[in-house]
């Protein structure tokens, strides 16, 4: 509701109005509000005053009130109504309200229902600062350049600043000012009035490291320490204008330099200086930053600059030349490379390196690459003053002769290397899943690398609307992907990418080789070699679609001949297909392939239920096989529907498995699925009970080492270290956490560390993506019913499940008897969107015995009917049977009883061209895929809009508003846009009303402000204002007696004594543990150091983040935590596995007793000396990174040990 504000005192602001009619509408108790103890949201309101043409602070006397609802103004005319009514008063003057029939604006009604109400001064303090900073700053010179240290310098000393690039603009234009709404300064480097392009070199207040202001001559100068570079856009200031909306759409344009003198540079020096050409602007720029929050600059060290020319294209010249004398040890070129690129260091200190670099080449060839690799990270955090060569000295005296540990079968050490829009960063090599490409070439893996595409914060591009960066990534990304680039002295060209890797925003580039049997082998060879592709060929999406099979991260497993597979027809009744990805393998050939995998599995399967399915990629087939005992022999059954391309006939071709079905899988509920849930009918109390119970579960993790290894399986951490196995087997001997009188303590301060990482990831997860265990539920793998086909080949008394009903039989491992699921669910898959995407089901429960049951055998999967209208999985966001796993609901609380007709999105034909597609026009694809992902953000808007059309008057029914069923529809196409080629246009996404957000959209944004969104009602915003999460302690260290002397060692001692007494002979696992303690310290370092999220130079995640298994620290996009997350736990998985191997005999299973023995002796050594290092650190006053880690793997061998020798207790002491 509106009024008209009239009498206001021409003096008086906008905010002191707000702040008086605020006293009455927020008033406790009030007209408006109850009881001041409980918590309530002020009714929010807007005030507008008529200015003054003229200007300055007078207003005309007049304004306008807008409420939020008609109830709320009809209660505030009575109150203010007539001479008896409350007085409002500001400045001289009494205000009148007079109501009018105005309408307000949907947005606006909106903005006052949802948006917080800011409190008048916080508002003007906000305005003050950004009028405050409103002025600017003239350029006289922009320098960008890079940091050094002169030869000679004392540690003390400051770093001196190259000029590398520099602009004088006492000529032309450049300004710089403070964007406090953004975040950020602004440098402007042009002239418009002479018709030249303006460039804004873009600085976020996150991306400065440090500052630091002076005076250099006379001259005025800021130097801006950088993380990453700086943003580049330019703007034309000539353009046409419309004076429409259009005006203000991708008027900037993103670019990768400013002229091309800096464009060389760009790739090496980032680091800008800037000489301010008029007097007192210096403190100015003090007193802004002060205004700004940022912090203080460092004001009275001297920088010197002067152009040292590290990046001429003389010197970069004389580098490319040596990188290509590398050839024969590319490793090593790759990581001189880095050392560049990484900004670690210049041309001239690779000078002083070369000869020492050739002289480790020519004396260590085989440690080399492996030294060069540490040494990049150990460079790049070198203590301040230490000259680069050094630290390469004290690298290769430290680390010469220690081994990387080697890839397991199904992985290999990848290079990666990720492409901004300035630079090239190089990692790795690094643990990567392999696939059937990399295989077919083992021992040229080298010449294969993964390459990103992302920003300069390394996630992925986002473009505000005013910035053209569509433009941008077809010449950066489409330029490099058609041209190739140079790299360490090789060529690269784009190869192909894996479906996966594409939302990544990844592709892989190769080199051309010789290879021994096939010869030359580049690109076009490789892709040549994968199949026919003529069935797609004139479609460029699904032509890479096809190829990206043969990148899919795969396990090998079993070779068969032709003779042993068959295509068979699909399953179809009335125009429906029910097999759509699915085929049958016969029980001997699903033996043999598990018993391949057990082989190269660090458990050997002891922890895993022998597969009933597995998901597979056999030479153009996709999809799942489920094994069928009716088959006999060697058998794999295939159908049409998974064959995605013709072969070349080969004869002998690889059961390739991206999944073995070797446990059942909890559900989770997540943001998508709660809000859906909410709008069909489920009640927020039963949220709220569920994330209580988890949460209770995460914080009695302290009391005892029972729940804490219950919170660590329940939640997939420590996996790698077998942390709740350890903790367990220690528990038999009568150590606990808080102990009875019958036990005794053995909590430690790392332990106690390690507890609150964990606690700190669960209860982080459960409040930033409300992901919440269901009870009574289960994840599966889908499948579908045989029964049909082999009633259709002439069996009889065939069982059929009946249409819309469902089969599961889970089987936990250690279970010592399955669970068939009997009676009503909800059964849905991810990402749920549509309300349709959850729908009614039935479980059968035991098929009957006296009949042919083609499924009553299958474990952890969940089987659909082959029967009837309609296909279950089809009705779930477009679900099929070639991989897909399934949410089997039977929490009572969430069985719905409302049916919803699934989402009907007709399957269109995919983009084709006229003429067959060409890896250009693939290059095309992956570009315009970069562009248009688009799939996150119409998810995300469209549970942002639920929350705001819920219990609306303009808007009703969450996920059932037509704007969210049409976001609905357009989440679909962006999910099948890899496949189909068919783009979800930006514009097509329909807009938020209003421009704050929920608050439990603030969960992993870096100080976000909290009148930016609005508290929602609801049940996201219950669930994620219901978590408080504690800050992790700071870890105070234990301080050791001696070695050995901890509770631990003293229970583990006597047994380990008795043990060894017992061998017959002397050991013949004799190993150096130092040489073992110091490969696990060099690689626990890299790693934690590579996987790190944070910027600064020489950060690394913390020990216990990498035993837990988690990053805690916070990221705008989750999905790229998550795959830095995913890597780190591979490469530590790979690590803890190699080191246990050189400790432990080959088989653990069929070792004697006295190779068990040896097995424990070192073992034994292991934790004595982890104790050691951890001992000498502490008295050193270090940090002993790495040495608590290393014991709890030395632990865990010395429990496995004792356990298969007999030495420990079955049950808990």
């Amino acid at each position: 509701m509106e009024f008209i504000i009239r009498n206001v005192d021409f003096e008086v602001t906008e905010y002191e109005v707000t702040k008086k009619i605020a006293e009455v509408l927020h008033a406790r108790p009030g007209p408006f509000m109850s009881d001041a103890d409980v918590p309530q949201r002020l009714i929010n309101f807007r005030v507008t005053l008529e200015m003054n043409e003229c200007g300055g602070v007078r207003n005309k006397g007049v304004g306008s009130l807008r409420l939020p609802s008609k109830d709320v103004g009809l209660k505030f005319r009575r109150l203010v109504d007539g001479e008896d009514g409350v007085t409002i008063k500001v400045g001289k003057k009494r205000l009148k309200f007079i109501p009018t029939t105005k309408h307000i604006p949907n947005n606006m009604l909106v903005t006052l229902a949802k948006a917080p109400y800011v409190d008048p001064d916080i508002a003007q303090k906000r305005q003050e600062k950004i009028d405050a900073l409103s002025s600017d700053f003239r350029i006289a010179v922009v320098q960008i350049g890079t940091f050094y240290r002169p030869q000679g310098a004392s540690p003390s000393d400051p770093r001196a600043f190259s000029v590398e690039w520099q602009s004088n603009l006492l000529n032309g234009l450049g300004w710089l000012n403070f964007e406090y709404e953004h975040k950020l300064i602004r440098a402007k480097v042009g002239d418009p009035a002479r018709g030249q392009l303006l460039y804004s070199l873009i600085v976020t207040f996150a991306n400065i490291n440090k500052m630091a202001v002076g005076y250099d001559f006379g001259n005025q100068y800021i130097c801006f320490d950088l993380f990453t570079p700086p943003i580049v856009e330019r703007e034309d200031f000539n353009r046409t204008l419309t004076g429409t909306y259009s005006d203000k759409k991708n008027y900037r344009e993103r670019v990768g330099a400013i002229h091309p003198g800096h464009e060389q540079i760009a790739p090496y020096a980032h680091h800008i200086r800037i000489i301010l050409s008029e007097q007192g602007d210096l403190d100015k720029f003090k007193q802004f930053c002060k205004i700004a929050e940022l912090r203080s600059p460092v004001y009275g060290v001297r920088i010197e600059a002067t152009c040292q020319g590290f990046f001429t294209s003389k010197k970069l010249a004389w580098v490319q030349r040596w990188l290509e004398s590398l050839s024969s040890d590319w490793p090593v070129a790759f990581q001189i490379e880095a050392l560049l690129r990484n900004g670690v260091t210049n041309t001239k200190e690779l000078e002083e390196l070369r000869p020492r670099i050739d002289e480790l080449i020519r004396r260590h060839q085989p440690f080399a690459a492996a030294i060069m690799r540490y040494f990049v990270i150990k460079a790049a955090a070198r203590p301040s003053g230490q000259a680069i060569h050094k630290c390469f000295e004290l690298v290769v005296q430290e680390k010469l002769g220690n081994v990387r540990p080697e890839a397991p079968a199904g992985r290999f050490y990848c290079h990666r290397v990720t492409v901004t829009p300035t630079r090239l960063i190089l990692e790795g090599p690094n643990i990567l899943q392999s696939n059937r490409v990399i295989r077919e070439y083992e021992g040229y893996e080298g010449n294969f690398i993964r390459v990103d595409f992302r920003d300069e914060d390394r996630l992925q591009y986002r473009w505000d609307r005013e910035v053209d960066g569509a433009s941008f990534v077809r010449r950066r990304v489409g330029g490099l992907l058609k041209d190739g680039f140079e790299l360490a002295g090789k060529h690269f060209d784009f190869l192909a990418y894996s479906s996966s890797a594409l939302r990544e925003h990844a592709v892989w580039f190769v080199s051309s080789f010789q290879h021994d049997t096939k010869g030359l082998v580049n690109a076009h060879t490789i892709r040549s070699s994968l199949g026919d592709f003529s069935g797609c060929i004139y479609s460029p999406s699904k032509y890479a679609a096809r190829m990206a099979q043969a990148f899919t991260a795969t396990d090998p497993s079993v070779k068969i001949h032709r003779s042993q597979w068959l295509e068979m027809p699909d399953i179809t009744e009335n125009n429906v297909l029910f097999s759509d990805g699915v085929g049958t393998v016969s029980n001997e050939l699903g033996n043999l392939i598990w018993e391949t995998l057990c082989n190269a599995r660090r458990d050997g399967g002891a922890h895993a239920v022998k597969p009933s399915a597995y998901q597979i990629r056999f030479l153009g087939f996709k999809g799942v096989v489920a094994v069928d005992k009716q088959l006999k022999g060697i058998q794999l059954c295939l159908r049409e529907s998974m064959n995605k391309f013709k072969d070349h006939g080969e004869d002998y071709a690889m059961i390739e498995i991206a999944r073995p079905v070797v446990k059942p899988n909890t559900p989770h509920l997540n943001r998508p699925l709660i809000t859906v849930l909410e709008d069909r009918g489920a009640s927020k109390d039963t949220f709220m009970e569920l994330q209580q119970k988890v949460v209770a579960e995460a914080r009695t993790a302290h009391d005892s080492i029972d729940l804490f290894a219950a919170l660590l399986e329940s939640h997939g951490l420590s996996q790698s270290f077998r942390l709740p196995s350890t903790l367990r087997k220690l528990n038999t001997l009568g150590l606990e956490l808080n102990p009875t009188h019958l036990q005794r303590n053995i909590d430690s301060p790392f332990l106690a560390q390690l507890r609150a990482c964990a606690i700190n990831h669960v209860l982080r997860a459960v409040k930033h993506d409300a992901r919440i265990p269901i009870p009574n539920s289960y994840m599966l793998m889908g499948v579908t019913d045989e029964g049909p086909a082999y009633e259709k080949k002439g069996h009889s008394n065939v069982f059929k499940l009946p249409s819309g009903k469902i089969y599961a039989c889970v089987h936990k491992p250690g279970d010592s008897e399955p669970i068939w699921l009997h009676g009503p669910c909800m059964v849905s898959r991810s990402p749920v969107i549509h309300p349709g995407d959850v729908q009614q089901s039935y479980a059968i429960g035991k098929p009957p015995s006296d009949k042919l049951c083609l499924f009553g055998h299958l474990k952890n999967v969940v089987v659909f009917a082959s029967t009837g209208a309609t296909c279950l999985p089809n009705s779930l966001g477009g679900g099929d049977l070639d991989g897909d796993l399934y949410e089997i609901i039977q929490y009572p609380p969430l069985i719905l009883p409302d049916h919803y007709d699934p989402a009907s999105y007709p399957s269109g034909k995919p983009f084709t061209i006229e003429r067959p597609s060409t890896i250009e026009d693939v290059c095309n694809f992956v570009v315009e895929y970069i562009n248009s992902d688009v799939v996150g953000l119409v998810s995300d808007k469209h549970i942002t809009i639920a929350g705001k059309a819920r219990a609306q008057i303009i808007l009703q029914d969450g996920t059932f508003n037509e704007a969210c069923l049409k976001l609905a529809a357009l989440h679909s196409k962006a999910v099948d846009y890899p496949k189909n080629g068919w783009k979800v246009d930006v514009e097509d996404i329909p807009r938020s009303l209003i421009p704050y957000k929920p608050d439990w959209h603030a969960a992993e944004v870096e100080s976000p402000r909290p009148t930016d969104y609005y508290e929602s009602d609801r049940a996201l915003g219950h669930l994620y204002r219901n978590i408080q999460l504690d800050d992790i302690p700071a870890y105070v260290p234990q301080q050791l007696e001696k070695p050995l002397s901890d509770l631990i060692s003293v229970t583990l001692r006597p047994l380990v004594k008795r043990q060894l007494e017992r061998r017959e002979r002397p050991s013949k696992l004799k190993v150096s543990m130092n040489s073992i303690y110091s490969a696990y310290l060099d690689e626990l370092i890299y790693v934690a150091t590579c996987h790190t999220l944070s910027r600064v130079p020489g950060a690394r995640l913390r020990e216990e983040e990498i035993v837990v298994g988690t990053i805690l620290a916070k990221c705008s996009q989750k999905r790229f935590k998550n795959d830095r997350t995913y890597a780190m736990r591979e490469c530590i998985s790979v690590l803890i596995r190699d080191i246990r191997s050189r400790m432990l005999p080959e088989s653990m299973e069929n070792a004697s007793p006295d190779e068990v023995r040896d097995g424990l002796e070192n073992g034994w050594f292991a934790w004595a000396l982890s104790q050691e290092r951890y001992k000498e650190s502490h008295e050193e006053g270090k940090e002993g990174y790495g040495s608590q880690s290393f014991g709890l793997v030395a632990l865990g061998i010395v429990l496995d040990c004792l356990e298969q020798l007999q030495e420990l207790p079955s049950t808990p002491a």
